[in-house]
């Protein structure tokens, strides 16, 4: 069965006029159920990574930074989204999401996360994402 990472936190409020195409989030699990694709069981919905597993994999002087909304401007602006403790959320689901559903592929042989896969550029976020 196919297992498929997805929640309205995925979809992330953005200023007006912000480039990155946050609409695909809402848009894509919508077309693949309207079309028959998927079914509302092959959805499920992440929960927050535990913040254990954040600092074992990830830089933990970063991550307290992240948490703490206490990043620079300068690397605010190469995550490419304006820092708000609601990003920060986002961005724990969607890591989740990522080994949730490696999880799920393990199980049943497929599993994808919409938001898509967690990538992570030592030490920083820089030109990648928040994480």
């Amino acid at each position: 069965m196919l297992k498929i990472a997805w929640t309205t936190q995925f979809a992330h409020v953005l200023p007006p006029g912000h480039r990155f195409p946050m609409l695909k989030y809402e848009l894509l699990p919508q077309q693949l159920l309207h079309e028959g694709t998927i079914e509302h069981n092959n959805l499920f919905e992440p929960q927050p990574l535990p913040e254990s597993i954040i600092v074992a994999t990830h830089d933990p002087v970063y991550w307290q930074r992240l948490k703490g909304l206490e990043l620079s401007p300068s690397e605010i602006r190469k995550t490419g989204f304006p820092l708000s403790q609601e990003l920060v959320e986002r961005e724990v689901v969607i890591m989740n999401g990522t080994v949730q559903a490696a999880l799920f592929a393990q199980e049943f042989g497929i599993a994808m996360n919409v938001a898509g896969v967690h990538i992570m550029h030592l030490p920083t976020a820089e030109k990648v994402f928040v994480f």
